[in-house]
């Protein structure tokens, strides 16, 4: 099978948009090399794969909002597999006849969709390859064991045993290998793709050449807004909008801390009523330019995502980390291990760990230099090109094995 003009690649996306906008860069790259792609994705996901040239298969998504950010992360570890597993048991009655029909050679999946991705890796008989959109995960790292998320992979544990019958339900309806709960925790996969440098993964020496560290996937964004902000502190609560309750102390912290800075603010989606009465030189909206505002921000005020921190590190911009799920504490542990930034989740009060955070990581040389270092390390990584370079290779590798 060629790598060369015109091989077929399946691509089964998820409609969050921190996992979607690196795939839609990638898409844009295969197709830029004269690949067909087809895009498996909810309706919300649609027309953003569309402009990126994909050819289009809506399918009807039973994902829903994760609990509370209060929720503790040993609940959300029993709650999250068996909501993929139900996903996959909904997504692949729906789109594996249209695959069937139109065979690809190679097929990339959404870590969240790691139970239909192998389910339909295997029924057609095709190389897989799974996209990381924050740290990869397998025998070399697992966010569970990292985040104390390992009751539910304990067999003792009383959700072990009804999840692994609901895995073993879905193999047996399509006749499929038996796959395990640490298989699912663990999202485990030959093939591999994760938006960020080997150097930020935790473990990421212990990650095999067949698993891709391309960085992130800006190319398509980059320069699309006016770097129209100076001397700017940029806040953003994600595009998960985030309670205002969490918001609003972040804000007033970052005003008071950068008497000489404009605080540009994006809440996700949170109505800009709900944050109250604002600072002076406070600046809101639902939605912001993030990488216009991060070209021109001094500061970066974050909730810690993966594509977040990698905008931000492209730029080279500090940041201070107010984590709110259990994968942004690792995140935000990251960063501030590496020096990078300070996390919230360690420290005291907001507006004392903010006000400290500014004046250190704005004006400390070192920080400054070790920041240059990291954006010249993200850069560097490969992003689009680097993704599809590692596509390419499966389909060849597939077809180097099928000519043996």
């Amino acid at each position: 099978m060629s790598t060369k003009a015109g091989a077929h690649v399946a691509v089964l996306a998820v409609g969050a948009t921190g996992h979607l906008l690196p795939v839609l860069d990638v898409i844009e790259e295969l197709r830029a090399r004269g690949h067909r792609v087809t895009c498996l994705a909810p309706d919300v996901a649609a027309p953003a794969a569309r402009r990126a040239g994909a050819d289009v298969v809506t399918y009807e998504s039973t994902l829903v909002t994760r609990p509370s950010s209060a929720v503790p992360p040993t609940d959300f570890a029993v709650w999250l597999p068996f909501v993929l597993v139900a996903e996959a048991a909904a997504v692949v009655p729906q789109i594996i006849t249209v695959l069937r029909g139109d065979v690809p050679d190679v097929l990339l999946y959404d870590r969240a969709a790691h139970p239909a991705g192998r389910a339909l890796a295997q029924l057609l008989n095709r190389p897989a390859v799974a996209m990381f959109p924050s740290f990869a995960q397998g025998p070399a790292w697992s966010l569970a064991a990292a985040t104390g998320q390992t009751s539910v992979l304990d067999p003792a544990h009383p959700a072990f045993t009804p999840l692994q019958d609901q895995l073993d339900q879905f193999s047996a309806r399509w006749g499929l290998e038996r796959g395990t709960v640490r298989d699912l925790a663990e999202a485990r996969e030959l093939r591999s793709i994760a938006f960020l440098p080997r150097w930020f993964q935790w473990n990421g020496d212990e990650f095999g050449s067949d698993h891709h560290f391309v960085g992130p996937c800006l190319r398509s964004r980059l320069g699309t807004g006016p770097a129209a902000y100076e001397r700017l502190v940029y806040v953003s609560a994600g595009t998960a909008a985030a309670e205002p309750e969490a918001l609003r102390p972040l804000i007033r912290a970052a005003a008071a801390a950068a008497p000489n800075r404009r605080v540009l603010v994006s809440t996700g989606g949170l109505p800009i009523a709900a944050l109250g009465t604002l600072p002076d030189r406070v600046e809101a909206h639902e939605h912001v330019d993030q990488l216009a505002a991060l070209a021109q921000a001094d500061l970066f005020v974050t909730h810690a995502g993966m594509g977040s921190v990698m905008e931000s590190l492209w730029f080279g911009v500090p940041m201070v980390c107010a984590p709110r799920t259990s994968e942004q504490h690792v995140v935000a542990a990251r960063v501030e291990a590496l020096g990078l930034g300070v996390n919230l989740s360690n420290g005291a009060g907001p507006s004392s760990d903010i006000a400290t955070g500014i004046r250190d990581l704005t004006y400390d040389p070192t920080i400054r230099e070790r920041l240059r270092t990291a954006s010249a390390t993200v850069r560097a990584a490969g992003g689009r090109r680097a993704a599809a370079d590692a596509v390419q290779g499966a389909i060849a590798s597939d077809g180097n094995q099928a000519s043996a």
